[in-house]
C-alpha cells in the first residue's frame, strides 16, 4: 500500500496519473473490521493496476461531455429565503420589510419564480383594492415583490440568477395618498405639556380603585417627544443617541452641543451631525445619569414603542394630535416656511439624504406658489408666512 492509504472508511489513491488530481478517491469503502479492510486493499491494489495499464495504453483519459448548467427556477418562497438570508437581515429596515413580503408569499409562495407573470402580479394588486387593502399599502407590497426580483436578478453568484422580472413595465397605482398633516408649534406645546405634567380627575376619584390621574405625566417620554421635535430626526434614530455621542464645541464664543451619529445608527448610513438647542440641552442636564442612552423609559431602556403615548392624545385631542413622526414633518416646516431658514441647512439638521423626499416633509411650498398668483396679494412673503402660522 505504497501508494494507497485510508481516509475514514474510504480508500484514497496518490499515485500519480494523468487527469487525475493529486490525492483521489478509488470509491471503496469498508465496514471496519479487519478483514473487510483486507480484502478492500486487495481490491484497491486490483483497481489501480488497472488504472495504470490503461495510463500506459492511452485509454485512461476519456472527453466528458460539458454538462449545460441547469435553467436555475426556484420556488418563490426560496427565493425569498435567500433574498433575506444574503441581504435583508443586514438592514435596518429588513424586520418591517420581512413582515410586509409574507402578502407576497401568500399568493406565490408555492409557484415558481419564473412562471410568475407580470398579468399575475397585476390581478394580485387588483384583487388586494377589492378586498379593501389601501392604495398605498399595495403600492408598498409591490414595491416588496420588485425587490426581490431586482435582488436575484443582481446576484453575486451568476448561476443562481433567475434572468426574469414580472414586476417589469409596471407601476405604481394612481390614488395614493400623501400624508399633509402639519404638526404645528401651538399643538406640540400642547402635547407636550400634557405629556409631561398629565391629567387629574376633574370632580375627584371617580371610586376608589382609581388613581387621582386621569392621565398620569410620563416626563420620560416627554423628553424623547422634545427631542424628536428640537432635532427634526428619525425616532429611532434618537432613540439610540448615548452620551459618548455629545460633544461641546465653542464656534463664535458660543458653547454650541452637537451629536455625532455613526453611519450605523442613521437610516441612510452616513455621519451625521445633530445640533442640540439650548432648550432641549436645558431639559437634558437635569439628568441625573451620564452613561448609556440619553432618552430612556421608565425601565432604563431606550424607547422602542410608544403607541401607548399616541393613544393618549388622541383620547385627549382626537387626530387633530398628530403621530409622534409628524414632529420630523413639523420641524421642516416651521424652520423653512415659518422662520424663513435655509432649506439646506434645515436638510442638514434633519438628515434627509435627498432633495425630493426632504420637499415631501416640507408642507406649505404649493401655497406659497399659489399665493402669487393671488390679485388682491400686496406682500408675498408676510402672507404666506401668517397662511403657515394659522395651520
Amino acid at each position: 500500500m505504497k501508494y494507497l492509504y485510508w481516509r475514514g472508511k474510504s480508500l484514497w489513491c496518490s499515485f500519480p496519473l494523468p487527469g487525475y488530481p493529486k490525492l483521489y478517491s478509488l470509491g471503496i469503502k469498508t465496514t471496519g473490521t479487519a478483514t473487510d479492510r483486507r480484502k478492500c486493499e486487495k481490491a484497491g491494489e486490483d483497481f489501480l493496476l488497472d488504472l495504470r495499464l490503461k495510463a500506459k495504453a492511452g485509454k485512461l483519459i476519456e472527453k466528458k461531455t460539458e454538462k449545460e448548467p441547469e435553467d436555475f427556477n426556484p420556488k418563490y418562497w426560496r427565493l425569498v429565503g435567500r433574498y433575506w438570508y444574503y441581504n435583508l437581515r443586514f438592514k435596518k429596515s429588513g424586520s418591517n420589510e420581512r413582515f410586509h413580503l409574507i402578502h407576497s408569499l401568500k399568493r406565490f409562495g408555492d409557484k415558481y419564480a419564473k412562471d410568475i407573470t407580470r398579468e399575475d402580479v397585476e390581478l394580485w394588486r387588483q384583487e388586494m383594492v377589492k378586498n379593501g387593502s389601501s392604495i398605498n399599502s399595495v403600492n408598498n407590497r409591490f414595491a416588496y415583490l420588485q425587490a426581490v426580483y431586482n435582488w436575484s436578478n443582481k446576484e453575486s453568484v451568476s448561476r443562481m440568477r433567475i434572468g426574469c422580472d414580472p414586476t417589469t413595465g409596471l407601476k405604481k397605482l394612481p390614488g395614493g395618498k400623501v400624508r399633509t398633516f402639519v404638526l404645528t408649534k401651538e399643538k406640540f406645546e400642547r402635547n407636550y405639556e400634557y405629556l409631561k405634567f398629565g391629567e387629574r380627575h376633574f370632580r375627584g376619584k371617580p371610586n376608589k380603585h382609581c388613581t387621582e390621574w386621569r392621565c398620569p405625566p410620563d416626563p420620560r417620554f416627554a423628553l424623547f417627544y422634545l427631542a424628536l421635535w428640537e432635532t427634526g430626526r428619525r425616532p429611532l434614530e434618537v432613540s439610540q443617541y448615548t452620551w459618548d455621542m455629545l460633544t461641546v464645541m465653542e464656534i463664535d464664543g458660543r458653547q454650541v452641543r452637537y451629536i455625532s451619529v455613526p453611519p450605523e445608527l442613521s437610516k441612510t448610513n452616513q455621519y451625521g451631525v445633530v445640533i442640540i438647542s439650548d432648550r432641549l440641552w436645558g431639559e437634558i442636564s437635569q439628568l441625573a445619569y451620564r452613561h448609556g442612552y440619553i432618552f430612556r423609559n421608565h425601565i432604563g431602556n431606550r424607547w422602542q414603542h410608544w403607541g401607548r403615548h399616541k393613544n393618549k392624545l388622541e383620547r385627549k385631542f382626537g387626530p387633530d394630535c398628530g403621530w409622534i413622526r409628524d414632529t420630523r414633518r413639523g420641524f421642516v416646516t416651521h424652520k423653512t416656511e415659518v422662520q424663513g431658514f435655509d432649506p439646506v441647512h434645515v436638510r442638514a439638521q434633519s438628515g434627509h439624504k435627498t432633495e425630493s423626499i426632504f420637499n415631501r416633509y416640507r408642507i406649505g411650498t404649493l401655497r406659497n406658489q399659489a399665493s402669487i398668483m393671488d390679485p388682491q396679494s400686496i406682500d408675498i412673503t408676510s402672507q404666506c408666512k401668517e397662511t403657515v402660522k394659522k395651520m
